[in-house]
């Protein structure tokens, strides 16, 4: 009996989440929500694109800018967009496979964080904390405004992540190893910037925990395993416009007061803008939870000001009391001069109300840490009250009035014209540095509604004919095109020029050095030629993919070798 009512009462807040805020986001219903960033259906038909063409991982999508191609998987963190990818082909479709991620980060993200506070606290607690952070307003925030896919499955696997680096400091055993290695591969490969922050973070509470090698060498096996991802983006970054444009970005726009936490007037749908009072979407986290979070901090504050509670859990105790006033300040803009002085890391946040996810992990912490520690009769059926309270409240936020059909989402979001002229400029920080920005951006529809008609040459073509005599389209496909030449020609090969395309002429492969606006290499041949222009990965990328291939044999082999454990276990305990 002391097992079942547990059980009983976690069973009953899971489906009250499924039932109550996940009706929004059924994805057995055909109807579908429009959100900020409108592009992750187009991620998701590109990385199928690649799949079927046989690329995988995959590092540009072909379509996207007039077909020129553009490398945004070389650097947008994939996790999120592989397990989307993966429920698309599943048979919800892409529209409806969107849906269904949405649906599984919000339910997946109560277990992972339940099964996180539960190395603390009763089942009960544990609970309570899990709904105040699956279910937080920031979370309904993320998906139906915002409709951060990344941001969201980075929500599942942050407390998945410390559970599992928890767990190992207590236990060196086999699962618990390979389970950390890989769960924190999939942390890294979550999403760029919270991802590098979340690095941070666990090697930190790693820190913290009684056995640190065996962590810390499972911390290093994850970043073995995410190479494929890490390596290229941070090395290969030069190649595109991020850094020109991260510069142009102000942080300082998007700084919240603190009131703007607590309530906001309405419920909107639009944007950030520059000021308390001028922003088109709300950032509050709600009164009770704010509350409950509030009461929990000072809880534990007494516990370690008077060396009362449980002692072990005064470092995690620490680490969240620090994790979480700590973004707290850093949304605000009383911590303009701290983002001054590390703006050169800072700026890549772009939007200092980021730090929002780590806010509301603490208060789902500090809200089971209150629950744990103060005494109420009937803890079961106190803890199902509260936690069905807290589902009702926040079902409201759960769902958006602005529906259509799942065929008008993917006419609207999936149309060729669209994922051809349109979606490049919503991620234009990965334009070839070859470009012309400015001339480029001159074309996007959402600023010049005609302009995107007018680019001067027909994509459909490999290449674009400068002067010269006639040329000959042998291969015009999205990985690979080719062409021939009568005589001395100029031509300007229709892709944005990266490093991941090689260039033959009469079988000798060439580096350009001339590109128009577009980043286009400009060709300039003396004689009759054959071009030939291939996707081919960088070395780069080659040795990461080596990298992670050779980490996860590592894996398979670990987990069948008996022996090898043993001596592993044995450097690392």
């Amino acid at each position: 009996m002391k097992k079942l009512i547990p059980a009983a009462v976690f069973s009953f807040i899971l489906l009250s989440i499924i039932v109550l805020v996940g009706r929004g986001l059924n994805p057995f219903d055909r109807r579908m929500f429009t959100f900020h960033d409108d592009t992750q259906a187009a991620r998701i038909s590109e990385i199928i694109v690649n799949l079927q063409n046989g690329h995988f991982p995959p590092r540009i999508a072909p379509h996207l800018s007039f077909g020129l191609g553009f490398p945004v998987f070389n650097f947008y963190a994939p996790f999120s967009y592989f397990a989307t990818t993966i429920l698309s082909l599943a048979g919800f479709g892409i529209p409806m496979g969107l849906k269904a991620s949405f649906f599984l980060a919000v339910v997946l993200s109560f277990v992972t964080m339940y099964v996180f506070l539960k190395s603390f606290f009763d089942e009960y607690a544990s609970a309570i904390g899990a709904v105040l952070y699956g279910t937080s307003t920031w979370f309904a925030i993320e998906i139906f405004v915002r409709g951060n896919l990344a941001e969201c499955w980075f929500l599942v696997l942050f407390p998945l992540t410390l559970k599992f680096l928890h767990s190992l400091s207590q236990r060196s055993t086999k699962p618990l190893f390979l389970g950390t290695a890989l769960t924190v591969s999939f942390l890294l490969t979550a999403h760029n910037v919270l991802s590098l922050v979340g690095l941070v973070l666990i090697v930190s509470f790693a820190l913290l925990l009684k056995e640190k090698r065996r962590t810390l060498v499972a911390i290093g096996f994850g970043l073995i395993l995410a190479s494929y991802f890490l390596m290229p983006a941070l090395l290969e970054t030069g190649s595109t416009q991020a850094a020109a444009l991260a510069k142009r970005t102000r942080y300082q726009d998007h700084f919240l007061c603190i009131g703007q936490l607590w309530s906001s007037p309405k419920w909107e749908y639009g944007g950030s803008a520059p000021g308390c009072r001028n922003d088109g979407m709300p950032f509050v986290l709600g009164k009770i939870p704010i509350i409950m979070g509030i009461m929990g901090l000072l809880l534990s504050c007494y516990h370690l000001v008077r060396k009362t509670g449980n002692k072990k859990l005064y470092p995690v105790s620490l680490f969240m009391t620090a994790l979480t006033i700590g973004s707290v300040y850093l949304t605000t803009y009383q911590s303009a001069f701290v983002w001054d002085i590390f703006s050169p890391i800072l700026s890549l946040f772009q939007f200092p109300w980021r730090f929002l996810v780590f806010v509301m992990f603490g208060i789902g912490f500090f809200g089971a840490y209150l629950f744990h520690g103060v005494r109420i009769p009937l803890r079961p059926l106190a803890a199902a009250i509260i936690a069905f309270a807290l589902i009702f409240t926040a079902k409201k936020y759960f769902s958006k009035p602005w529906l259509m059909t799942a065929d008008e989402f993917a006419n609207k979001f999936l149309s060729a014209n669209y994922i051809s002229r349109t979606v490049a400029y919503n991620m234009p920080e990965y334009l070839t540095s070859k470009a012309d920005y400015a001339f480029w951006k001159s074309f996007d529809s959402s600023i010049h509604p005609d302009s995107d008609q007018k680019i001067g040459f027909d994509t459909k073509e490999p290449a674009t004919l400068i002067k010269g005599p006639r040329m000959k389209p042998l291969t015009s496909g999205l990985f690979q095109k080719e062409i021939e030449t009568q005589g001395p020609t100029e031509l300007a090969v229709n892709i944005h020029y990266l490093p991941l395309w090689s260039i033959f002429v009469n079988n000798a492969q060439i580096t350009p050095t001339t590109f128009d606006r577009f980043g286009r290499p400009i060709l300039k041949l003396t004689q009759p030629s054959v071009i030939r222009v291939l996707y081919h990965e960088t070395l780069a990328e080659t040795l990461s993919n080596a990298v992670t291939l050779i980490g996860y044999i590592f894996i398979i082999v670990l987990s069948f070798h008996s022996k090898l454990w043993t001596k592993l276990k044995h450097i690392i305990k």
